[in-house]
């Protein structure tokens, strides 16, 4: 397939604030072209992997190419994340293929500029994947009881609207935290939330900024946006 004709995307009726952009699309059985410092500054990876992280490198070019910036290369950074050039923020997820099931893998890449936002984070899942006996392992007592309080039909989805909602936060704030120590609270619109830190794990005195975001549901998935700001909350 030709890369120009990646235009399907899960997705369809995304919303996000219009700052950000995305690019987005199905993950195919294909190698796309690096740029050498990409090259030079990833891992060494099996072949699978490396047509995931071209095809995410694609995509976060045509997320940048919205703010007419053209070819951009995007290496790996010493703690993993991707490299973004100079004044823009942004994540890349990616789902891999589910063979057994004949599912086709799905990947997304989300980019900003850093005077909008000092953070961006973006997590794609399937949803069917964390099992109910698992939950309180990465929830805390707000999240189970908000959980609780859904529809039979609903809790599934929210479990993994939740967890994630806390992947996307650690992207925007390039850093891993212990899942549970993070608090997110849906508001009103059912779709946006708020992410807050617990003392003592990361520090009473430690101000991480202010993380929002926005949780969408398609049947099967789940994409959460996070932006890590203190002047444009989503």
């Amino acid at each position: 397939m030709n890369p120009e004709q990646r235009v399907s995307f899960v997705f369809s009726h995304l919303s996000v604030p219009s700052f950000i952009s995305v690019s987005g699309g199905p993950l195919l059985d294909e190698l796309l072209p690096l740029h050498d410092d990409e090259l030079a500054s990833a891992a060494p990876m099996s072949q699978d992997r490396m047509k995931e992280f071209s095809q995410g490198r694609w995509h976060a070019r045509k997320a940048l190419a919205q703010f007419g910036v053209a070819d951009a290369s995007i290496p790996v950074s010493a703690n993993h994340s991707p490299v973004w050039p100079k004044g823009f923020v942004g994540s890349i997820s990616h789902v891999p293929a589910n063979r057994q099931h004949k599912h086709i893998g799905q990947i997304m890449a989300v980019a900003a500029q850093s005077k909008n936002c000092s953070g961006l984070g973006v997590d794609l899942e399937r949803t069917g994947m964390l099992m109910p006996e698992h939950w309180h392992a990465f929830l805390c007592t707000s999240e189970l009881a908000f959980i609780g309080s859904r529809p039979w039909s609903q809790k599934d989805r929210w479990a993994h609207g939740l967890w994630s909602a806390k992947e996307a936060a650690m992207k925007a704030l390039m850093r891993p935290l212990d899942a549970k120590s993070m608090e997110i609270s849906v508001l009103s619109d059912g779709r946006s939330f708020v992410m807050q830190c617990q003392p003592p794990q990361t520090g009473s005195t430690e101000n991480l900024g202010h993380v929002s975001g926005r949780i969408t549901f398609e049947p099967g998935w789940v994409l959460a946006v996070a932006v890590l700001s203190t002047e444009y909350p989503c």
